[in-house]
């Protein structure tokens, strides 16, 4: 049987060398062909050789635009499977990255190695391997106030996290100029004076943290 060629795309190297011993001890066969701190490393390998799977760790600059990495990925090699590990997920991330081929997508609270060593195979042979985290974000089954879009509530959160509005924007692959609409719009809603403000209000409403309500659930 032969190995399933890995790429593995992190800045983090403590999370570089951990996916790289998971997946080299395991029972399956797996070859980590190339781990890569960078994009621009993982394209100038691709450029030359060819893989089954990318790994990719969120965990980029802010300014980041992930879908777009993953399509210029894919565009190297029509049938790369693409596993994401999400740091910091939003439903409008997660759902933009699935509309741009990621295969495979875990939380970076899950059991990593259990995930992992499950997802690979799956996806390289074409399927698809999403974890019950990642599919609660994506089902998006909590109830919003009215005035509120689960777009709105990223921008909140990613804005909590100190996120400026123009890597927002990178994060979610949306114009620079609707990520300050949306925030004037919720300041004007929730009668903020400023996005600290916001963020205050967003907190007492129990708007953020979703992924901890979750877990608590």
């Amino acid at each position: 049987m032969r190995p399933i060629t890995v790429v593995v795309v992190s800045t983090n190297a403590l999370i570089r060398s951990g996916i790289q011993q998971v997946v080299t001890k395991s029972d399956i066969p797996i070859e980590v062909a190339a781990v890569c701190a960078t994009f621009r490393e993982a394209h100038e390998f691709l450029a030359k050789q060819r893989a089954h799977v990318v790994i990719i760790d969120d965990s980029h600059p802010r300014s980041t635009n992930l879908a777009q990495e993953v399509k210029k990925l894919r565009g190297r090699q029509a049938n790369l499977a693409v596993l994401m590990i999400a740091q910091r997920p939003t439903a409008t991330l997660l759902r933009l990255l699935r509309e741009h081929g990621v295969h495979g997508m875990l939380h970076k609270d899950d059991d990593l190695e259990r995930g992992l060593l499950s997802a690979i195979p799956m996806i390289a042979d074409g399927g698809l391997s999403v974890s019950p985290r990642i599919s609660r974000l994506l089902d998006g089954q909590r109830t919003l106030p009215d005035e509120l879009q689960q777009r709105d509530i990223d921008v909140l959160q990613l804005t909590a996290d100190g996120f400026q509005a123009k890597e927002i924007s990178s994060h979610l692959g949306l114009a620079s100029k609707t990520i300050y609409r949306t925030l004037q719009m919720l300041r004007e809603a929730y009668h903020a004076n400023s996005n600290a403000q916001l963020i205050d209000i967003a907190h007492q409403k129990k708007l953020l943290d979703l992924e901890d309500e979750d877990d608590q659930a």
